[in-house]
């Protein structure tokens, strides 16, 4: 009897300290997320001001806004391929046009609602080696005009992340058009086949400096 009860108490401490593991390497990686995020996002707001084109000035970074990190707004999704895609052109704020591909369809689902979204690519730069890898996910939701830009937000993927990491799409890295900021900039408008009837409370919030300032 002694001895059963010793081996079920080796038994029990062996699955609490693995237990304890799992958890230790699991805020591990949260942290390691977290942190990762962090720093995405910080290098998208240098972008804007180090770009040649220069949106926004260094002093203008103090208007920009954003959601809390939250992981529950990375997404698993089912990514469709679109089969012979053909050119097509999305209309922009400024009134030009620009000719993109459908790559394909993602389908996820976010808060047990079930939603869809296009992914793009530019057909002028599907020759360039620089970023023929890259898709361009332009989107609106509920939260367009009341906390975020009236015009949408967009999201960058690519082709190779998905191919190595599955697929997985995350909102917290969704980010303004530069026309959220000022005028002169031909943005595209997100396809009426990417305007969601949901609030994805992530990513980029409207820019905060008052017009003409």
């Amino acid at each position: 009897m002694h001895y059963y009860k010793t081996l079920i108490f080796f038994s029990l401490l062996i699955f609490t300290l693995c237990l304890a593991e799992k958890n230790i390497i699991a805020q591990q990686v949260s942290r390691d997320w977290y942190g990762e995020m962090e720093e995405k996002r910080a290098e998208s707001i240098r972008s804007l001001w180090q770009s040649e084109r220069q949106p926004i000035r260094p002093s203008d970074t103090v208007h920009l806004n954003y959601y809390p990190i939250d992981s529950d707004y990375l997404l698993q999704c089912d990514l469709r391929k679109t089969e012979n895609p053909e050119p097509f052109s999305i209309a922009t704020y400024s009134g030009e046009e620009r000719k993109y591909i459908k790559y394909g369809k993602v389908f996820m689902e976010f808060e047990g609602k079930a939603f869809s979204l296009e992914l793009y690519q530019n057909y002028a730069l599907l020759e360039s080696e620089e970023f023929s890898d890259y898709l361009f996910l332009p989107f609106k939701d509920l939260t367009n005009g009341e906390t975020t830009y009236g015009g949408g937000r967009y999201l960058n993927l690519s082709i190779a992340d998905l191919e190595k990491n599955g697929c997985r799409i995350n909102f917290n890295l969704a980010y303004n058009p530069w026309c959220a900021y000022s005028d002169g900039f031909h943005c595209p408008i997100p396809p009426r086949a990417n305007h969601l009837n949901i609030a994805l409370k992530a990513g980029e919030k409207e820019f905060g400096k008052p017009p003409g300032h």
